[in-house]
Formats: structure tokens, sequence, C-alpha cells
């Protein structure tokens, strides 16, 4: 008949009390029967102390039960162990918002008298090169718009009206080749002027404006020219700390048409700042 683990184990159990009763003490490491010859040895011995369940199962002459050796009778099995659900992840940060766009309405009021269809043309590629640029403040594109808009005759012309023989032979601009006076004269919403920025501009917009100088006046080129060169001589800076007669002589080289620089600067931080 076949007897389980469990029962195996209770009557072990059983077994070692009653053992233990019959026994009583022992001598080292010996069990013995007779208590009176012990007693009158004037031996006190110690009661068995069984360390292992597998000691106790070896003196009754039980087999040990599995992983009695281990440890402890009771220890559980393997099996499959309950783990706590793993912590939700923290939510991923808001991104950044986008750099403040000028709307056409607001473009309008900022430039007064700019035709409705230069607005409509323009304002893409102005939020795109002020972006571009991080010209992302309101005295920032305040700043930027005053200047192009002087710069362009309120955006009616991104090539120069002069015919540009003024620059000829002017080295300050790179005008080392004949005819580079007139060929690179002021193109772009900011007039980028002189074969050297003509070189500097096409190295980072990636076109070829020193073959093909009318390419400036391309609306797209024209404003991402412009923030190329408010970034490369640090006018974000300028503009938040020095103020807007500095970024005038940066861009300019002087004070021409000054008055009107200041009053569109003016002009648009009213425009931007409103709620």
């Amino acid at each position: 008949m076949h007897v389980s683990h469990s029962r195996h184990f209770r009557a072990a159990i059983a077994a070692a009390a009653l053992t233990t009763c019959v026994v009583g003490f022992v001598g080292p490491g010996v069990a013995s029967a007779d208590t009176t010859d012990t007693a009158a040895a004037g031996v006190v011995a110690a009661p068995v102390r069984f360390h292992e369940a597998g000691d106790l199962f070896k003196v009754l002459q039980f087999p040990t039960l599995p992983g009695a050796d281990s440890g402890s009778a009771d220890q559980a099995q393997p099996g499959a162990v309950e783990t706590a659900p793993a912590p939700e992840a923290a939510p991923a940060p808001p991104p950044p918002p986008p750099p403040l766009a000028v709307t056409p309405d607001e473009l309008a009021r900022i430039v007064p008298g700019m035709p409705a269809e230069k607005i409509a043309a323009y304002v893409e590629p102005l939020n795109a090169a002020m972006t571009r640029g991080g010209i992302d403040n309101p005295v920032r594109q305040a700043a930027f718009i005053a200047q192009l808009a002087v710069e362009s005759d309120s955006f009616r012309t991104f090539e120069e009206y002069a015919s540009g023989r003024a620059y000829e032979g002017r080295a300050d601009l790179g005008n080392t080749h004949a005819g580079d006076g007139e060929r690179y004269k002021g193109r772009g919403a900011i007039q980028i002027t002189g074969r050297h920025n003509y070189e500097s501009v096409s190295a980072y917009t990636g076109v070829d404006f020193v073959a093909q100088p009318e390419l400036l006046e391309a609306p797209e080129n024209a404003f991402a020219t412009a923030a190329w060169y408010w970034t490369s001589r640090n006018l974000n800076q300028v503009a938040d700390t020095a103020g807007i007669v500095r970024v005038s002589e940066l861009v300019n080289g002087g004070h021409h048409a000054l008055d009107r620089r200041v009053r569109d600067f003016q002009r648009g931080l009213d425009v931007l700042l409103q709620p």
C-alpha cells in the first residue's frame, strides 16, 4: 500500500515523540533504555538534540523526505513566484511650445502699407527664418522685422535700388574682382552685400549665390539669409540686452533711417505684446 510523504512524515514525528518519552536521557551519542543504570552512575545526560531533520530520520530509521537535508521539512517547493506588477513609466514631459509666430494680421499692423499680396507670400518664410534663427520672443521679433522693413522698403523689394557701382573695389566686402560691386550689391530681406557675404551665405544655405546672385531675391532665400546675417552677428543677444539702436548700427553700419527703425521696433512690440 502506498503511503504518502506527508503521512510518512507525521508517523515519523509521532514515533520520535514516543521514543523520546521512552528513552528519556541518553549518554554521549547513545540512546539507553536502562534509566536506572544511568542514574546510578551519577551521569546527568542531556536530551538528544537533532539539528537537522535528516538526523532524526536516521535515528528512527525512517527514510528522509525530499529536501529534508536542505534545512526545513516544510520548505516551499519550487513553483511560480508571484511578482509585483512593474511600476508604470512616468509620462513623457510635454514638448516645448513652438516659437511665437507672427500672424498675417500682426505683420500688417507692424509694417503699415505693406501690400496684402506680399503679406500672404512672405509671412510663412518670415516665420520659418525666425524659427531657424532662434528669433523667438517679441523683442527679437520686433527688432528683426523693423530692420527688414527698412532695408527692403517695407518688403517691396529684395534688390537694392542703386546699381551697386559704389561698392566696386571694396576689399572690406570681398569685392576684389572687376564688376563685383554691381554683381554683389544688396539683395535679400536684409540686403546681403559684397562677395564675401555672398560666399558665406552660400556655405550656410547650400545655395550657390556667388554664381547666381539673383537667387537671393526669392522669398524663402531672402528671409533665410536674413536669419543667417542676424545670428552670425549675435543680434538676438544684442536685441535682448543692448537695444534697437545698437542692433541698427550692426545691421546698417551707421544710423541710416534710425528714427524709422526705432518707430517700427516700438510698433512691433506693441503689436506682439498684446494678449
